[in-house]
């Protein structure tokens, strides 16, 4: 199986450039066009998604970077690294800080305008980039072996 992984790493990145694609594209925007869903209830519902997303995006990075490593290539990886920082930021930096934002907005209480969630998405537009560049490199890489 590991062996399987090596060879097509890729598949770890398409599943991951997936699941943010649905996510982060999809589900978060489509939730708050119910007439259903207020926004304390979608943003209740975005914090605990998100940080699931997280904790997900965190065993692929991870699985990914074993995978990488054990072929020899981690340095000379850069979009790997792009990824690694961008997962950090995301981690220890914004959604620290976007989850705090969530529970006042849960909480009814009033909250001040802020560019996090923009400096979010922008992020994840950039992992998308990235996971597709990557995805089609490994897969490219992978062909030429044949």
């Amino acid at each position: 199986m590991w062996n399987f992984l090596k060879a097509h790493k890729y598949l770890v990145t398409l599943i991951w450039l997936g699941m943010v694609l649905a996510i982060s594209f999809m589900e978060a925007p489509l939730k708050f066009q119910s007439e259903l869903v207020d926004t304390r209830i979608g943003v209740s519902i975005g914090r605990i998604i998100f940080t699931t997303l997280n904790r997900i995006e965190i065993v692929f990075l991870t699985l990914f970077t074993l995978l990488t490593m054990t072929s020899g290539n981690f340095k000379r990886s850069y979009l790997l690294h792009v990824l690694i920082a961008i997962i950090g930021i995301q981690t220890f930096l914004l959604l620290p800080f976007l989850d705090q934002r969530a529970l006042e907005i849960v909480q009814g209480q009033p909250v001040e305008d802020s560019i996090l969630h923009i400096n979010y998405i922008l992020l994840e537009i950039i992992k998308v980039i990235v996971l597709l560049w990557i995805s089609v490199y490994n897969i490219k890489k992978q062909a030429s072996r044949k």
